[in-house]
């Protein structure tokens, strides 16, 4: 696909929206929609999504939704989910398509595969969070959208890190690590997969660049342990190593009475992108030290 495109982001406030108007390498022109100002040159500011003017659409080659609400430790209702991730999303490409727009590009996520500790482009979607339910029933209705004028790009990344104050749990976790507290992490040796907002922003041009349709998994394609993220952590921060080792019977006691928690820490998810770099032709940096480098100075 040639350069300059008109590109429309929905949720220009997004963390991944802003990163992506910072990296994008391409020579395209980029609007974006946004409920908060950002001082973008091509913002349209809008209350609500739901009011977003059909004219926005008009002459858009792409639109890109990063408009979401992701997991949340506090109690949302499963109807709150739906009708963000997935009512809204079906809206957005919908209007999109009667405007003539050639693709749609999804932020999807992984926990459409629930529990899984291994993803593949083959494995079987079972969300068990109003997240990812919610995700899963707008990919699906997406795909089902798709036709010979209108692509759409479904990518599941795992957790995004760097860029600098990323939201998630990786930020979480380095505050707690800068506490210098004793964390149990000695030992462990799970491996998880994340990946840096620049590799990610690489897949989404790639993606729009090959005019491709489909499920994308994307990652760092370089899965950590906690225990080696624990020490890349304490390294960046120049802090001392008080890491300990937890005895396996307690391990299986926290896996039993507090199994999410013990996903988060202690579990695998490693993600088979060869699918992914064989049709983008997109081989992910190693960027982990960089992007806790980014990160740390959030917290300074």
């Amino acid at each position: 696909m040639a350069n300059n495109l008109n590109i429309l982001i929905i949720g220009g406030s997004s963390f991944v929206a802003k990163n992506y108007i910072k990296f994008n390498k391409r020579n395209d022109t980029i609007y974006t929609v946004s409920r908060t100002a950002t001082g973008f040159i091509n913002e349209f500011i809008v209350s609500d999504f739901n009011n977003i003017s059909e004219n926005i659409f008009e002459n858009k080659d792409v639109v890109i939704n990063c408009a979401a609400i992701v997991h949340q430790n506090k109690k949302i209702e499963e109807s709150i989910y739906n009708k963000i991730n997935f009512e809204l999303a079906i809206k957005f490409a919908q209007q999109a398509k009667k405007s003539g727009a050639k693709m749609f590009v999804q932020l999807s996520t992984v926990a459409v595969y629930g529990r899984a500790n291994h993803i593949n482009i083959s494995s079987k979607e079972k969300p068990i969070t109003p997240y990812g339910k919610s995700k899963l029933l707008a990919d699906n209705e997406l795909l089902a959208m798709s036709d010979k004028s209108f692509n759409t790009i479904i990518l599941r990344p795992p957790m995004v890190y760097g860029g600098g104050n990323t939201p998630g749990n990786m930020m979480r976790l380095i505050r707690l690590i800068s506490t210098k507290v004793p964390l149990p992490f000695k030992g462990i040796t799970n491996q998880r997969d994340f990946i840096h907002i620049k590799n990610l922003i690489r897949f989404m041009e790639a993606s729009i660049e090959k005019e491709q349709n489909g499920i994308f998994l994307v990652s760092d394609n370089s899965p950590v342990s906690i225990n080696d993220l624990y020490n890349y952590i304490t390294n960046v921060l120049d802090i001392p190593n008080r890491s300990f080792k937890l005895p396996t019977l307690l391990l299986d006691v926290i896996k039993k009475m507090i199994p999410n928690t013990y996903e988060k820490l202690f579990g695998s998810l490693t993600i088979d992108i060869s699918n992914t770099i064989q049709v983008l032709n997109v081989y992910p940096e190693d960027l982990i030290i960089e992007g806790l480098k980014e990160m740390k100075l959030q917290i300074q």
